[in-house]
């Protein structure tokens, strides 16, 4: 053992503890975006949250991450614009089609336009992500990504949230404007709901040779999904060319199958998200902050609008109340002071 004195603090808790001199060492080599192996990342994680080690994870991450990006924080949106009983019936999903109550929808261009100039209106936005369940209409699809690339900015960027592609999809999201994509080999896939992972894998290929950047997750993070499978989970989407990976816990929805099946705590996806980020330092290609999670996390948050699949509420962003202010004021809990606006230009938070 080797004693170490580290950061000041973490929500109140000083951190001066003896350490391993593995640990030490680790969190050495992440400072100096040195390579991690496998087995390191998986060592980091088998400390419990509010350990000692747990918590210095976490300061590490979100002090590195601060000083990564000069303390400048980005926001994005999500609209659901295709949803209704989804036949991939996810367990945890409010519009998995044996347990919801939704109706089919498909947003309108009226809609629509209302929607994305609203969000966008003060330029803070940079990012918006179209979300339909996995059974959709490619056409009515590709005529709301064309209809959203002919009223936002040139700035903003789309990002594409969908069911499995074939590659001639992809290629025509591309031609329609779409420039990122969400996409996911999730955790459980097969067992939590009737997809096959081979799918989900041919529809991250199909975006990439499109032209795309796929982010991918490690999701949804519930209390029974192991280390490993949390860390090969990461390992396989950087290894089949994702351009980055966040994690998102599992929500527990009313209704769903997967309601009582328990939930982590925050610190824990707080810690899982931090050694996904650290052991990755080495990677240059990708934006450090990301793996803090699509939805939000590190220097990134999104915003949610219309229906979500983690909200019963017809309209998200009065349910969740996951709005472009409430990305705002998460941001500032994060410590950070500026964002970059949609045009690349940074401004102090206006709060």
């Amino acid at each position: 053992m080797t004693c170490v004195t580290v950061g000041n603090d973490l929500n109140g808790y000083r951190m001066t503890d003896d350490f391993d001199e593995r640990f030490v060492s680790i969190m050495e080599r992440c400072r100096q975006r040195l390579p991690v192996s496998k087995d390191d990342r998986r060592y980091l994680l088998s400390f419990p949250e509010n350990s000692p080690e747990g918590i210095e994870t976490v300061h590490t991450a979100e002090s590195l991450a601060r000083s990564l990006t000069d303390g400048i924080g980005e926001i994005g949106v999500q609209i659901g614009v295709i949803v209704g009983p989804c036949y991939a019936d996810c367990g945890f999903c409010n519009f998995a089609y044996s347990t919801t109550d939704v109706e089919d929808f498909t947003m309108g261009d009226e809609e629509l336009t209302r929607y994305l100039r609203s969000v966008t209106s003060d330029g803070l936005v940079s990012t918006v992500s179209l979300m339909t369940i996995h059974n959709f209409d490619i056409d009515d699809y590709l005529h709301i990504v064309e209809t959203a690339r002919s009223v936002l900015p040139e700035d903003v960027g789309i990002c594409s949230n969908t069911g499995d592609l074939e590659a001639h999809e992809a290629r025509e999201l591309a031609k329609a404007g779409v420039t990122t994509a969400y996409h996911a080999l999730r955790l459980g896939e097969s067992i939590d709901n009737r997809l096959e992972p081979i799918g989900r894998d041919d529809t991250v290929r199909n975006l990439i040779d499109a032209g795309i950047k796929v982010a991918a997750g490690v999701e949804p993070i519930g209390p029974e999904h192991s280390v490993d499978e949390i860390c090969c989970s990461f390992e396989h989407s950087m290894d089949i060319g994702c351009w980055c990976c966040s994690a998102s816990a599992r929500v527990p929805v009313e209704g769903t199958r997967l309601f009582d099946a328990g939930s982590i705590s925050d610190m824990r996806l707080r810690q899982i998200r931090s050694t996904l980020m650290l052991s990755s330092t080495d990677r240059r290609d990708t934006v450090l902050g990301f793996y803090g999670g699509f939805y939000g996390g590190m220097n990134r948050f999104y915003g949610e609008y219309s229906n979500s699949p983690k909200d019963r509420e017809e309209l998200s962003e009065k349910g969740m109340n996951h709005t472009v202010r409430w990305a705002l004021e998460s941001l500032k809990k994060e410590g950070y002071g500026k964002v970059r606006r949609a045009d690349g230009t940074t401004i102090p938070l206006p709060l």
